[in-house]
């Protein structure tokens, strides 16, 4: 009796040692995904081509395939903004070069409207509204004379 559970106790060890720990392979499918989702599709591809390796389930690899090309459009277009957003805010900067206010401003509300707004685009109307010269508003002038 003693030798069988020696033998089961060594089968059982035996088993924990080779089968892949669930808890591992889930820790790798986050990983991938997490550097998907940072933009580094290189590094999420070369865990993706590691996770095959493991006894990670179709279901899994399915999931986080999944999830790198989801992250791969979102970035796609992260890029794109990024390249646009540098285009604009060198036209934007030499229209004030220029002192053409309106025409800054006008090419900012063109990315704004197409891409939206974030700290960067704020802080280029401020600096526009910062080289606004004054103008007295329309309902402070009474018939062409200032009250």
């Amino acid at each position: 009796m003693r030798w069988w559970l020696l033998a089961l106790a060594a089968l059982w060890a035996i088993w924990l040692i080779a089968k892949p720990s669930t808890r591992r392979i889930e820790a790798q499918m986050d990983k991938a995904i997490a550097l998907a989702t940072e933009c580094k599709p290189r590094e999420a591809q070369s865990e993706l081509i590691a996770l095959r390796g493991t006894k990670a389930t179709a279901e899994q690899l399915q999931r986080v395939q999944k999830a790198l090309n989801e992250a791969s459009a979102t970035c796609a277009r992260k890029r794109q903004r990024d390249k646009a957003w540098r285009e604009a805010k060198t036209s934007v900067e030499s229209a004030l070069g220029a002192a053409a206010v309106e025409r800054a401003r006008s090419r900012l509300r063109a990315f704004t409207k197409r891409w939206g707004e974030d700290d960067a685009t704020r802080a280029m109307k401020e600096e526009i509204d910062a080289r606004q010269p004054e103008h007295p508003r329309a309902d402070e002038v009474e018939g062409g004379k200032m009250r």
